[in-house]
């Protein structure tokens, strides 16, 4: 066989091969494929010298560099997955992401207490039992008298009341488990809603107490002793002449009273807020930053009947005005929170109680204007 032909075979193979080995291959056409290269290398080297004799030229030796070989491991990995079906892999990141925890309670958006119980005034009676509390009912006026005569009589008219020690108590539960997370300030969410919840339940009371045992004697209690010669104001709905109406019906004969809040439920003022004239612009002028309508100072409560709602009752209480320093509250223990184990401690629960005595009695002689609804 020609010399020179038969290196050009062994070329032309070499070169099929190193297209075959950038493919995907098994394991074993791979080793097949570099023992035929071997043999081909030797059989060229030996044709190459026999020619380098014959023709006195040098050829340059074909060889296949390393570079251009896959890895071993890489191809057997390959020829597996030819003999096996495809596999799709889910990344485990994804499966054992762990859980995120924000390090913050997010609070309550919107206020739960009604400010009424932080603009009454406050009295210090730590360790007392009862507080009686003596007022003014007028005074009285001079006369005119004549030589001889005696003297008019001017004694101030005087009344008194009595406000009794009422307990108020919370008492909440929580796991071991929520008190001892780092992330989450559980334990000083519970302390914060018990004081809270005291101080809802005093709202409640300052203007729905009976006044029976145990109880505030609220502003529109009928026990309210300061209140018993007020002439109540009735109506039937939010007018554009209403909120004049309680101003001018509040206070003496002498002049309008200043310094007044209006207490009210939400859906009232709200009322107050749609009234229009004849011409379509607003009759009063609300400001919700400040809480004033018309500069009149307001305080929301939700345990203030709507008078404006159909389904209030008539005779219903449904707005009071007046001086808030007209109704006290006198404190006679401050707020004691305890905590303990003992109760439920096979359940691993903690308990939290808490307690304050106070009361609350209206102490100003005709100090508030009740509003009610009317039939």
């Amino acid at each position: 066989m020609n010399l020179e032909k038969r290196s050009n075979e062994i070329k032309a193979r070499i070169t099929e091969i190193k297209g075959l080995i950038g493919a995907e291959v098994t394991l074993e056409v791979l080793e097949q494929l570099e023992a035929e290269v071997d043999e081909l290398n030797k059989e060229k080297d030996t044709i190459e010298r026999k020619l380098a004799i014959q023709n006195k030229t040098k050829i340059n030796p074909v060889v296949i560099e390393r570079s251009n070989q896959v890895d071993k491991d890489q191809l057997e990995t390959r020829g597996k997955n030819l003999r096996e079906s495809r596999v799709i892999q889910v990344s485990s990141e994804e499966i054992l992401l762990p859980e995120h925890i924000a390090d913050g309670i997010a609070p309550h958006p919107f206020a739960q207490v009604s400010a009424l119980v932080d603009k009454v005034k406050v009295v210090n009676l730590n360790g007392g039992e009862t507080y009686k509390k003596s007022f003014v009912k007028g005074s009285g006026i001079a006369g005119l008298t004549g030589e001889g005569e005696p003297y008019s009589e001017t004694e101030p008219e005087y009344g008194y009341l009595t406000i009794t020690k009422v307990k108020v108590t919370a008492y909440t539960e929580i796991t071991e488990e929520l008190e001892k997370l780092p992330n989450l300030p559980y334990q000083a969410e519970v302390l914060k809603n018990i004081n809270l919840s005291l101080k809802k339940k005093i709202s409640e009371q300052i203007l729905r107490g009976p006044g029976t045992s145990n109880t505030f004697t609220g502003i529109f209690s009928d026990k309210a002793i300061a209140l018993s010669d007020t002439t109540d104001l009735e109506i039937t709905s939010i007018t554009d002449s209403t909120l004049d109406d309680i101003i001018f019906a509040y206070g003496g004969d002498e002049e309008v009273e200043g310094a007044a809040y209006l207490i009210l439920n939400k859906n009232d003022l709200r009322a107050f807020a749609g009234l229009r004239t004849a011409e379509g612009r607003k009759v009063h002028t609300i400001d919700y930053i400040n809480n004033t309508i018309d500069g009149i100072p307001y305080i929301i409560n939700s345990h203030c009947k709507a008078i404006s709602d159909t389904n209030t009752s008539a005779g219903e209480y449904g707005l009071a005005y007046g001086s808030l320093l007209n109704y006290e509250v006198p404190v006679f223990s401050p707020v004691e929170i305890s905590k303990s184990n003992d109760y439920k401690f096979k359940d691993g629960i903690i308990c939290y109680k808490a307690s304050v005595f106070t009361g609350g009695n209206v102490v100003g002689y005709k100090g508030f204007l009740r509003v009610k609804k009317k039939a």
